[in-house]
């Protein structure tokens, strides 16, 4: 948007920029209804490896056997607690009656004594065997634990072994969900590029705008970042691509620039004006920039400027009816309102007189620098 433009233009511009951006708000909707019924991830690619028949069945058996033992050990526990128990108890009873023996000095009590000690060994005994029990349950489990730890080992080496095979699946998997998407985006994307490098100058310019806003958008907001391991390259792939072909397209668009500066150069001073547009002239002379080879307009201190010193273009000029200081693209004089300033005027030759009208004639438009 120039600032020299007048306002309906600018507001046309405007509404244009409106349009372009309502256009890719659809645009982006409708694409994000499309980007639902694409796949996400991967699919559930699960984790098996193959382990052998032999070796399940072994670590089965170990747990089942496990198992036993933990629920053999509880039992001989209760039963050692128990053992343990009448054991104590019998020992203080016979303590008891050892002390009473020794009160009375009976000797007639020497046969319950044999029979109270053979007793109280029974109970230990039954004590002992308790609990070799369950030493024993404990060395058998101790067995299993190495037996499973070996099992878990060799489990460990084939799921090692079975890796490259599982990110072998997820690549391929990763790799159908990237295609997929890339063929939906990619045209989008190649689209919109040469909507850009083609049609440009088009009057449909605004629509073409807009599906190229809603395209990168698609692009590096919905679709990339869904791609789990593609989503880096493709984004900085893509972006670098693009900016190559901006770069190619300026480098082009810059030499065919001082192309056409170069045959612009060659030509008169009237064409060049003519082909000048007059809102741009305004907009670059407002600016101190000269409208044709936009390079800075020279000033001389008490001297006004009239033409450009690097092209010779006419920047001012004075009209031949009031002798007023006009811009060169001024289609009327800003004091008379005479048209063509660097003719005269019809009315302004027939109210002069024949020696006043001849020697304007003969000296033809006199410009003051």
């Amino acid at each position: 948007m120039k600032k020299g433009n007048r306002l309906p233009e600018r507001l046309y511009a405007l509404a244009m920029w409106v349009v372009s951006a309502a256009f890719a708000v659809f645009l982006i909707g409708l694409g994000g209804l499309v980007i639902d019924d694409l796949p996400r991830r991967a699919g559930d690619v699960s984790y098996q490896p193959h382990y052998p028949e032999a070796l399940l069945r072994r670590d089965r058996a170990i747990d089942s056997e496990q198992d036993t033992l933990r629920t053999q050990r509880e039992s001989d526990e209760i039963a050692l607690t128990a053992a343990q128990s009448a054991t104590s108890s019998a020992k203080e009873a016979f303590q008891a009656w050892i002390e009473t023996r020794k009160a009375t000095t009976d000797q007639r009590q020497d046969t319950e004594l044999t029979r109270r000690t053979e007793v109280l060994e029974q109970l230990q005994r039954l004590e002992h065997q308790a609990t070799q029990k369950i030493e024993a349950i404990d060395q058998r489990a101790h067995e299993l634990g190495q037996q499973k730890t070996a099992i878990e080992q060799e489990r460990d080496t084939i799921a090692q072994a079975y890796r490259p095979v599982y990110a072998r699946a997820v690549f391929m998997a990763q790799l159908r969900v990237f295609l997929m998407r890339l063929a939906f985006t990619l045209p989008l994307l190649l689209l919109s590029a040469w909507l850009v490098m083609r049609k440009r100058q088009s009057a449909y310019w605004p629509l073409y705008r807009g599906f190229v806003l809603a395209s990168l958008y698609a692009f590096f907001v919905e679709l990339v970042p869904y791609l789990p391991s593609y989503g880096g390259y493709v984004r900085y792939g893509v972006g670098a691509l693009l900016t190559v072909i901006v770069c190619v397209v300026l480098i082009r668009n810059m030499q065919a620039y001082l192309a056409r500066r170069r045959i612009a150069e060659a030509e008169s001073e009237k064409e060049r004006r003519q082909r000048v547009d007059r809102e741009q002239a305004y907009a670059k002379i407002e600016k101190r920039i000269c409208p044709d080879c936009d390079r800075p307009i020279a000033r001389t201190e008490g001297m006004d400027t009239n033409f450009c010193v690097h092209c010779g273009l006419t920047l001012y000029q004075h009209c031949l009816r009031c002798d007023t200081r006009n811009m060169a693209f001024n289609r009327f004089c800003l004091s008379c309102g005479a048209e063509d300033l660097g003719q005269a005027p019809e009315k302004a030759c027939s109210d002069v007189g024949p020696a006043e009208g001849t020697q304007i004639a003969g000296a033809g438009p006199q410009t003051t620098i």
